[in-house]
């Protein structure tokens, strides 16, 4: 039997975006934009064209994006419960968010975006190819968050009422006040703070604000280039995943509740890293690309953020860890045979 949840016990913050994907057949777009093939980014003026560019090809797929929610998305299918969890972010007001809250409203996410006049709606290029994609995200009005959002009343509810809140690096990124203070009280109360590093650049350019924010956050999730890029800029002069994560693990802790720390990677075990040095390994399946049927989608975008979706379906109805990963790695493995995050392309979820 499920577990009774409560409406809006998840709060999620990220970028709300639209995805535009295209399958690469070659590297003459990524050699042309100077992208890297696996990788995510920010765009500058330089990839202005890359969009003019994507918007009039052909075969080129759009869907309701943003790594938060689609992680939110994803654990909705999941509960299957409408409006358990709630995601918080800026959209411009246009078409294009409008469609977007749309698209999330219809898989059964609450949206409590905050309305930006100055910018349009954000999108992210999403460039497929082989078990590779690289993104680079226009954030437009996303990147326009500010933490007054958090005064407003019916939000100041939402807050009090989420048990669990998730934060990807993008949002640290684009509004660190507002993860720090909402951290800070996630620490000094029993609501749970959920950390997800998100890319390299995020650990780059974030360094001193994530040491303040780690101090109060639960659950870290990374993959392994994350991992290593934290190591580096904290001098650790380590790659070795099983040095890095015991010590973001035991990093400074505001209070009691130990800390856990997942690392994720494409091809290798899911690793957890818990208190007292204990580490847990989760085999992730072999997908084997030439076995893989000509017509269906081969897209591992979003793949990463569905594994959050499916982890923290199970983590806020209280399931032991191990069951939480299990519905993390099912998660990301359905997302491969789609375009995106489509949910509605999705079968019923049946745990």
């Amino acid at each position: 039997p499920k577990m009774e949840l409560p409406e809006g016990i998840l709060l999620g913050f990220g970028n709300p975006l639209l995805d535009i994907t295209y399958q690469l057949e070659d590297n003459l777009l990524l050699e042309k934009y100077g992208l890297d093939a696996n990788a995510a980014i920010i765009a500058d003026e330089k990839h202005d064209a890359l969009f003019d560019e994507l918007m009039n090809m052909e075969n080129v797929s759009y869907s309701a994006g943003g790594a938060c929610q689609n992680s939110m998305r994803i654990f909705q299918w999941i509960v299957q419960t409408p409006f358990r969890a709630a995601f918080v972010g800026a959209v411009g007001k246009d078409k294009l968010g409008d469609r977007i809250a749309k698209r999330a409203r219809a898989d059964g996410l609450l949206v409590l975006y905050q309305l930006k006049e100055e910018l349009p709606t954000g999108s992210c290029a999403v460039l497929i190819q082989d078990q590779n994609r690289s993104l680079v995200a226009n954030l437009g009005a996303a990147s326009l968050f500010t933490d007054d959002w958090m005064d407003d009343e019916d939000n100041a509810c939402a807050m009090d009422r989420a048990q669990y809140f998730y934060f990807t690096g993008f949002f640290v990124a684009v509004c660190s006040p507002l993860v720090l203070r909402v951290s800070q009280k996630c620490c000094e109360s029993n609501q749970v703070m959920i950390l997800n590093f998100s890319a390299v650049f995020v650990l780059q350019t974030q360094r001193e604000t994530l040491e303040e924010i780690l101090k109060n956050v639960d659950i870290v999730i990374c993959n392994k280039d994350e991992a290593i890029a934290f190591a580096d800029s904290h001098e650790w002069k380590t790659k070795n995943i099983f040095e890095i994560g015991p010590r973001i693990q035991s990093l400074p802790k505001g209070n009691i509740r130990p800390r856990l720390v997942m690392i994720t990677d494409a091809v290798c075990p899911v690793l957890c890293f818990k208190e007292n040095d204990r580490v847990l390994e989760y085999p992730v399946p072999k997908v084997d690309k030439s076995k893989w049927d000509k017509d269906k989608v081969f897209d591992t975008n979003g793949c990463g953020d569905a594994f959050v979706g499916g982890f923290l379906a199970m983590y806020v109805q209280r399931m032991p860890l191990d069951y939480c990963i299990r519905a993390g790695i099912f998660a990301s493995q359905q997302v491969l045979n789609i375009v995106g995050v489509q949910i509605e392309q999705l079968p019923q979820f049946s745990g």
